[in-house]
Parts: structure tokens; C-alpha cells; sequence
């Protein structure tokens, strides 16, 4: 301080986190871009469970006519749905929780340390089935007002 040639001491840390936010806004570009990457699968996710419907309407009809109910149907639908995606967020979970180890390894301490606690899992689960039934109501639905006749007839 008392030099003509004064310098600024800090941590490494603190100069790695000053750096990131010369940067820019770092947190809202990356959230920014995992809305986009969601909304993408969302929307891909949601074209594959309705072109699988619309694929086996004729297996449906064949269930409706050997007893199964409007709302059995539905409920297999959107069971269908909810399998698909808790598989899919089980998986991307259990690969972001092994890979966040190595992760914070990498970083050598200069950052703060990322965790997946119990509560990160049971939000991936309520998100995860919100979507089930988000992406899977439509075609549920679809294959509830499914006519025997007409869906045998390929119309």
C-alpha cells in the first residue's frame, strides 16, 4: 500500500471466481442454455410418444375389443410414459451423481464443490413425472376415444 507500485493479494480462488465474472453472467447463459437442451427433449420426447401411439392404434383396438376399458387403455398409455421417463431421469441422475466426483477433482479446489443431495433426486422424480403425464396425456387420450371399427380399418 505504502509502494508506488501497489499489487492486490488474494486467495486463487477468489481471483478464478473474479475471472468468471469479468466473463459475463455465467449462471443465466448456462441455465439459458438447459432451457433450450429441456425444451428440446421435451419436445422431442413428446413426438416419440405420439408417433408410438399412432403406430399401434390397430393394438389397441384389439385390446378394446377382447374387454380391456377406455380408461385401462389410458392408464397404459400413460404408464408407458411414465416408465419411459423415470428411466431416462433415473439414468441421467445416476450419471450425473458418478461423474461429479471427478468433476470437482478436476477443478483442483478452485471452485465450490458440486453435490447431489436426496432433495435434487426427489425433484428429478416430480419433474420427471409431471412430464410423464404432460407428454403422455395427449396420446392417452387418443387412444381413450379410439373406435374399435374404424381403427381396424385403418382410418
Amino acid at each position: 500500500m505504502n509502494s508506488p507500485d501497489e499489487t492486490k493479494t488474494q486467495p486463487e480462488k477468489e481471483f478464478a471466481i473474479g475471472f468468471a465474472k469479468q466473463v459475463g453472467d455465467i449462471g443465466a447463459l448456462v441455465t439459458r442454455i438447459l432451457a433450450a437442451v429441456f425444451f428440446t427433449i421435451l419436445l422431442l420426447t413428446g413426438n416419440t410418444m405420439a408417433q408410438s401411439i399412432r403406430e399401434r392404434v390397430p393394438e389397441f383396438a384389439i385390446l378394446k375389443t377382447i374387454g380391456f376399458s377406455d380408461g385401462k387403455v389410458t392408464v397404459l398409455v400413460l404408464a408407458e410414459a411414465v416408465v419411459m421417463l423415470l428411466l431416462g431421469s433415473g439414468l441421467g441422475m445416476l450419471a450425473t451423481t458418478s461423474l461429479l466426483p471427478a468433476l470437482n477433482g478436476a477443478t483442483g479446489g478452485r471452485f465450490p464443490p458440486l453435490f447431489v443431495h436426496g432433495s435434487t433426486w426427489l425433484v428429478a422424480l416430480g419433474i420427471a413425472v409431471v412430464l410423464a403425464l404432460a407428454i403422455g396425456l395427449p396420446p392417452a387420450l387418443r387412444a381413450r376415444r379410439l373406435k374399435i371399427i374404424e381403427a381396424l380399418a385403418g382410418h
